[in-house]
């Protein structure tokens, strides 16, 4: 949960000081980060102390953001935070003037932007436009949907000449059958189609991104499919085909394990006690609060996306600007109170990552199409 390795930045110091290039990887797909300015660069390595000395009130200003554009999906997936706990937020969408403060204020700063949290992003008209103003900054943003918002040719191009980097499509099924027991109201020909236009589109364009992923997450009633998913992955030209292992939050229902772990012990998130489903304990340390600013449909920088309840927000950005926020005094009273392994806050007592048994939530990549 660190911001970066440190085994992984040493060796490219040289490259981003002489040449503003950083390569990373995130959710097991990699990036080329190009064009960083000294001030980005200078502010990467301030920040990356906060790690190491956990101050209250944070050093420099934050590199990674995640930010959402809606929060509240189309589909009613069983176990997704969005289905089950959506009356504890009211219905919002970004506003596009709402974002342009937040990237005016730290875009120079920030060398990722992961454009999510809890809904489905497509949903926000403003989505393209936004991610074309974060591309102004020189800011790699990488994306997610469940497909099942039809694109006409018109939208695909404009998401396409935006300049988004990475989409991941979930694609959790090869069969609607399948898909449809978990993407509940969805339907798999509208999010193949939507692959295919994004393909054919950027093919047309001669355009490298956004890089495709087709994630698919391993459950019980799935895992049998994952063979078939792989030869439709194959068959639609995406760049990659992932497979991750599913979040079972406490507070979606019980037994969750017992219904959707995975047969097989690669595909799961969480090692069990012989013959049962209690989660095995894990040695966890979180850095959540330093590690990234999160921004929800509200204007509300929050201390992680498990807030789903802005029980702990650190100030809305409308109203005092997104780094007096995540330097507040709410910020820095949550980050005093803050134990990095063993927290009695609501969003913390029940957190999935503190069982899981692998550092990324996706267990295999394969590289389908010809990523450059």
């Amino acid at each position: 949960m660190k911001i970066f390795n440190l085994g992984d930045v040493l060796p490219q110091i040289p490259s981003l000081l002489l040449k503003g290039k950083f390569d990373f990887e995130f959710e097991m797909l990699p990036y080329s980060a190009g064009g960083i300015r000294s001030g980005k660069a200078a502010n990467f390595f301030v920040a990356g102390l906060n790690q190491y000395l956990l101050p209250a009130h944070p050093l420099g200003y934050p590199v990674i953001a995640q930010v959402e554009p809606a929060n509240y999906c189309n589909l009613k997936c069983p176990i997704c935070l969005t289905s089950s706990m959506n009356k504890s937020r009211p219905p919002a969408l970004l506003p596009f003037e709402t974002f342009q403060r937040f990237i005016d204020e730290c875009g120079d700063y920030l060398l990722q932007l992961i454009f999510w949290n809890w809904g489905e992003p497509f949903l926000n008209p403003d989505l393209f436009r936004m991610i074309a103003y974060a591309k102004r900054k020189g800011i790699i943003v990488h994306t997610s949907t469940n497909g099942n918002v039809p694109l006409d040719d018109a939208q695909t191009e404009e998401l396409v000449d935006s300049g988004l980097d990475s989409l991941v499509v979930a694609v959790d099924g090869a069969t609607q059958k399948t898909y449809e027991q978990y993407r509940q109201s969805g339907r798999l020909d509208i999010v193949l189609s939507n692959i295919q236009k994004i393909i054919r589109i950027r093919s047309l364009k001669g355009a490298l991104s956004p890089v495709v992923n087709m994630r698919f997450v391993v459950m019980r009633h799935n895992e049998s499919e994952i063979p078939q998913a792989r030869e439709l992955a194959q068959k639609l030209g995406v760049d990659y085909f992932t497979l991750k292992t599913v979040d079972m939050h406490p507070k979606t229902g019980s037994d969750l394990d017992k219904i959707y772990a995975p047969e097989k012990n690669s595909y799961r998130r969480y090692e069990y006690y012989k013959d049962t489903f209690q989660r095995k304990q894990k040695q966890f340390v979180c850095m959540r609060p330093w590690k990234r600013v999160t921004l929800d449909a509200m204007g509300e920088v929050i201390p992680c996306e498990y807030d789903y309840l802005n029980k702990h927000s650190f100030g809305n950005i409308n109203e005092m600007g997104v780094l007096k926020a995540w330097k507040s005094h709410a910020g820095m009273d949550f980050r005093k109170a803050f134990n990095l392994g063993n927290n009695d806050f609501y969003l913390c007592r029940n957190c999935t990552y503190k069982n899981s048994v692998v550092d990324d939530c996706n267990v295999e990549r394969q590289v389908i199409g010809k990523v450059k």
